[in-house]
Order: C-alpha cells, then structure tokens, then sequence
C-alpha cells in the first residue's frame, strides 16, 4: 500500500501476521509470526532427528550384543523420554532460541515483550510439551499396558485434541507453553546489513553524521563501545533513523540515553552533555555510521556478529 502525502511519515500497517513489540532499549520493533504450519512441520523435524538418534543408539547397543528384547524395549522408552525432555531446551538455549527444525525452517522463538529470552522460559515452554502432547500420546500408545478402558482413552484423545489444536484458537497461534512462558516464534529471515543510508538519495535521514562534516567529528567511538552491538540492533537502530513520524524524536532521545549508558559514554572528551546542546539524532547517526563500518571491516575477515548476545 502507497502512503498519501499527508501520512508518508507514518508506520506501515501491520500485516495480518506482524506484531510489534517494545525492546528495552525503548525500540518499536515489528516482527512476523511463523504461521502454525511451518511450526507444525519445524516440530515433525525435530521428531525425526531424535529417532534418528534412538535408531544409531539402538544399532549401537545391538552391536554390542547379549542384550534381551524386554531391555531393549525399556532402554528405547527411557531413551526417548532423556531425549525429548533436554533436547529442545538444550536446542534452544545453544542456538539461540532455535531448535534444528526450527533452524532449518528459519524460525526462531523470542520473549512477547522484546526482553531476551530467559534459560527458565525456554525450559517452561517446552516442559509443558510433556503435558500437551507427550504424557497422552505415550498414554494412548501402551493403552493395554495401563490398563485403561475406552472411556479413559476417549478423555486422552480429547486432552491431546485440546492442547494440539490451541494454536487455532488464539490470534497469535500460541502453544499452552508460550502462553505459560511469555514466548513467541517467529520467522528469523537471515540477519544482513541493510544498503547504506548515505548511499540512498530517498532516505530521510540526514547525512551529516555520515559524512567528513564537522558535525561528526563532535561524536567519536572506541572499538569497545562499538562492540557491544551486532547486525541485528544495527538494523533496528536504521529503522528508527528512516522514521519521520511525530514522536520519534522523544524515541530517538530515550534510545541515545540507553545507547550512552551502555556503553559509558560521554565524558567531557568525546563530546558535549546534554546541558551544552547534546543532539540525539546527530548522535545515533554517528553511532550508526561507526557501527556499522565496524561490522563491514570485521565481515571482510569473516567475522559476523548476529546480534549483542553473538560473542562468538
């Protein structure tokens, strides 16, 4: 949709599965939810990695030999529970809030509220897959084992249905465990950086701070404080830039505060304080500017930091 001469500064409408969340650092960020079957089929993925991983193990210890078929049986059921319980919060907290099926897919699951996402919201939302799918699933599979009559399984069948199904009742296709853990999955298109704003003449954002004027030179950064952000807040940080809309300017000026206090700056030597005519945007467009020649110089030796949490 082409926005009207008297809206052009506006935000975009969100699309039907866009969300926007507020960051701590004060900045509106839109994001796309992954829509259910991606997730589904992300889930299906994950499944088959860890049967495949049984099948090796079963192989392995049939190799081995002397081992009677009841052990067998029990060291495969103990083995898919170990698995399934520290796979996908193991998954997560190592790849970033992404399992292999998730990663594959490109999804990626974040906090609701634009926090980063917490080691016990990870262990919640997928604790509570046990009692959404796995406790009736495993339930119904030894039926005659527990000894269960129909009218029991009939009340599995619908407690499985309910949890299963829960994605299509709600707007945001949310499990049981990202309601519980305050989570969304969304899709994570590869993180790049964006064509430069100085280099395009439509931009609206001022090029001073982008060029060799004397405006720059009044904001100068250390490698160290250049490194405490990645390709991600980069991104997020040129989008507020190319905002024009009213009440930016009060973003821009909470976003330089955050920015200053992380990275302890300024002191009376690298430029002047608010009381002397501290300007947020010429600020953020030094930053931006310095960030990101940082990261393209870091890029060409084969160095890419995703986000502030990358320290590899």
């Amino acid at each position: 949709m082409t926005a009207t001469t008297s809206d052009a500064g506006a935000a975009p409408p969100l699309g039907k599965r866009q969300r926007q969340i507020l960051t701590p650092e004060g900045v509106p960020l839109t994001v796309e939810l992954a829509d259910r079957g991606s997730r589904a089929a992300a889930f299906m993925l994950d499944l088959v990695f860890i049967i495949l991983v049984l099948v090796a193990g079963g192989i392995a210890l049939a190799l081995l030999g002397g081992m009677l078929h009841i052990w067998a049986v029990v060291i495969g059921i103990l083995g898919f529970f170990l698995l399934r319980v520290f796979y996908f919060p193991y998954a997560e907290l190592r790849l970033r809030g992404a399992t292999p099926g998730k990663r594959l897919l490109g999804l990626r699951v974040i906090d609701r509220n634009g926090r980063p996402l917490k080691p016990e919201a990870i262990v919640v939302r997928n604790l509570m897959r046990e009692v959404e799918v796995f406790i009736p699933m495993t339930m119904l599979i030894f039926a005659g084992v527990t000894g269960f009559g129909d009218i029991a399984n009939v009340l599995l069948v619908v407690w499985l249905g309910i949890f299963t199904l829960m994605p299509l009742f709600n707007r945001d296709g949310l499990r049981v465990g990202d309601m519980v853990a305050g989570t969304l999955v969304i899709t994570a298109p590869k993180a790049t950086l964006l064509p430069d704003l100085a280099g395009q003449g439509r931009s609206s954002v001022p090029v001073t701070a982008q060029t060799n004027l004397p405006r720059e030179a009044r904001y100068r950064f250390t490698p160290a404080q250049l490194d405490f952000y990645g390709v991600y807040e980069l991104q997020t940080l040129e989008a507020v830039l190319r905002r024009a809309d009213a009440g930016n300017l009060a973003a821009r000026q909470e976003i330089a505060r955050r920015i200053r206090t992380k990275i302890g700056w300024p002191d009376e030597s690298q430029g002047p304080f608010e009381e002397r005519g501290f300007d947020a945007t010429a600020f953020l467009e030094a930053f931006y500017a310095a960030q990101r020649a940082q990261l393209e110089r870091r890029m060409l030796f084969g160095k890419r930091r995703k986000d502030k949490h990358d320290r590899s």
